[in-house]
């Protein structure tokens, strides 16, 4: 690595340079009136002063096992062909490690063009999206309604609320507090959103979709509270189907609630939507923040990492769903993790035994580890940025 590297995040009046460096990382036109600005805090490596590498950063919070917690979502990576392999975003991925506990990011996402190569900076594979397409008359079976209300940014309080309602039934997903993280303009960019409530007159469910003629309308968020909320989106969005074929939901994993729903229809069909990855920052953190099981337990994680405050032993002693860590240099352990397998273990919510955590890289069992997978079984779990960064 260069000693003249400098990783700090760019000033307003370099946002064409890191614009720039995008434009022929990913090859799209640079447009100097309209590339002039950015729409987040752009971290970046300069090399003499040059930029030659930048990442775009969004602080956000996000629901862990009913505790809301920091976290980092990065996009935009990207390099100046003629100076990748150079270390840039590598150093740029060390930075943001290096000062997550001041900055109080306990993890960190993004979705990953290649697994292997964010493995390196830490992170691992987490969510097998898939989406699901319904054809329209699959649905006759749900009556259709009109309970349902178009979202204006009047209703942003109630709207917001319910949004962080579901986020807590769900680990990793992102809450909004913002009314950017909501389409307020529909007839603008034909992306609508609708809510319902409750005989009670309370919000119990909203959609987020846009309409693709004449085959799919196209849901990019579905929140719901209760089965009788879902069945009234699904009911309400079925007045669509004069103008699609298809009803089509985004960004779903086994046993949510839609996807619980498409299991008992017919001519259903799967298609994959990608994941994200995602890295522990703070592991004391996490650990104090997890939910762990009323029985006593106890378990010793030897951390390999990078980052000072993930390295050496963890010891987790827990009974009545607390936990009292203690982080030590090092020392005995039963369960040995990098940076990707702990991810993969404490973040997915994939429920693993011993026996399945054996195939994983980066996992070694030493001792007595039932303990550990006890306090990590399996969790609804979904990261997606839902269109909080709009």
């Amino acid at each position: 690595m260069s000693s003249e590297k400098e990783i700090r995040y760019i000033k307003p009046e370099e946002a064409a340079d890191f614009q720039k460096v995008s434009a022929a990382s990913f090859i799209w036109k640079f447009d100097a009136e309209v590339d002039s600005t950015v729409k987040c805090p752009v971290l970046a490596a300069f090399d003499n002063g040059k930029l030659i590498a930048g990442v775009e950063t969004y602080d956000f919070r996000t629901n862990f096992c009913g505790n809301i917690l920091n976290a980092l979502f990065v996009d935009g990576v990207c390099s100046q062909p003629e100076h990748r392999r150079s270390g840039g975003i590598r150093e740029i991925f060390r930075k943001i490690g290096e000062t997550a506990v001041e900055n109080d990011w306990v993890f960190g996402f993004l979705h990953p063009f290649s697994v292997s190569y964010y493995e390196k900076f830490g992170y691992a594979y987490l969510n097998r999206m898939f989406g699901i397409i319904v054809p329209f008359d699959s649905l006759r079976n749900i009556p259709r309604n009109t309970d349902a209300a178009l979202y204006t940014d009047e209703q942003f309080e109630e709207l917001s609320a319910l949004h962080n309602k579901c986020a807590l039934k769900e680990n990793l997903i992102p809450l909004k507090d913002d009314k950017k993280h909501f389409c307020d303009k529909p007839l603008e960019n034909a992306n609508y959103t609708y809510f319902r409530r409750n005989e009670n007159g309370e919000a119990d469910g909203y959609v987020r979709f846009t309409v693709n003629k004449p085959n799919d309308l196209v849901v990019s968020e579905l929140f719901v509270l209760s089965p009788e909320a879902l069945r009234g989106i699904i009911g309400f969005l079925r007045n669509y189907d004069g103008i699609a074929k298809n009803l089509v939901v985004q960004n779903q994993y086994q046993g949510s609630p839609f996807a619980c729903m498409a299991d008992r229809l017919d001519g259903v069909v799967y298609e994959r939507n990608g994941g994200s990855a995602g890295r522990i920052y703070n592991m004391k953190k996490l650990l104090e923040n997890n939910a762990y099981p009323e029985e006593y337990g106890k378990f010793r994680i030897l951390s390999i990492d990078e980052f000072e405050q993930n390295k050496g032993v963890f010891e987790v002693e827990y009974q009545n769903g607390k936990a009292v860590v203690t982080h030590r240099p090092q020392g005995d352990y039963d369960i040995s993790l990098t940076a990707p397998a702990a991810a993969k273990l404490m973040l997915a919510g994939e429920g693993h035994t011993a026996e399945t955590a054996a195939y994983i890289d980066g996992v070694e069992i030493k001792g007595n580890a039932d303990d550990f997978f006890r306090a990590f079984p399996h969790r609804p779990t979904r990261f997606c940025d839902c269109n909080w960064m709009v």
